[in-house]
């Protein structure tokens, strides 16, 4: 610096010469001193941040791909989970399917049969009825045969009069009967 004051002093204007060597030693001298105050003041501070920003922004990254496979997991497990659960509810269904043949199948089997039981009392009543009205008959002509021939042995036997007395007792039983 005294180098400098003491070329002002003796009138040499060389280091001040736009054209000359002056003026780049000027502008690095600048330059340099710049720099560094710059370095010891503002760029170690902005480093630091930069440094500190990429970081945070690592950390999340690191952090949201974490999470990410996180929740991949978790969504899997759901998938499983839902999957489990409509097997299990298809289960439910076939079963219930099961239930309801082997219901319907049981309720036709009972069906079928109280229809049988209901056809044969049916046809023993039926049966019984018919011996019964075959028996009335068979003593009423019994009966009748009884009392025709009563008639025919009180009677005289004549061929006029028989016809007589067997017209009289058909009418006599037909009148007993309506």
């Amino acid at each position: 610096m005294t180098a400098l004051l003491l070329q002002l002093a003796s009138g040499d204007d060389y280091l001040l010469d736009p054209h000359g060597f002056g003026l780049v030693f000027w502008t690095g001298l600048i330059f340099g001193f710049v720099s560094l105050l710059l370095y010891k003041i503002a760029w170690g501070p902005l480093l630091i941040a930069l440094e500190e920003r990429e970081s945070k922004i690592s950390g999340a990254i690191e952090e949201a791909q974490t999470l990410k496979a996180e929740a991949e997991a978790e969504k899997k497990r759901f998938e499983d989970k839902m999957e489990t659960a409509r097997q299990a509810a298809q289960a439910i269904i076939d079963e219930g399917e099961a239930d309801k043949k082997r219901i319907l199948a049981d309720a036709r089997l009972k069906a079928v049969t109280v229809a049988c039981e209901i056809k044969d009392r049916a046809e023993r009543n039926i049966a019984l009825a018919k011996n019964k009205a075959l028996d009335e008959v068979k003593e009423t002509a019994a009966d009748l045969g009884m009392a025709i021939a009563a008639k025919v042995i009180q009677a005289e036997v004549q061929g006029a009069k028989h016809k007589a007395v067997v017209k009289d007792v058909l009418d006599a039983f037909e009148k007993g009967q309506a």
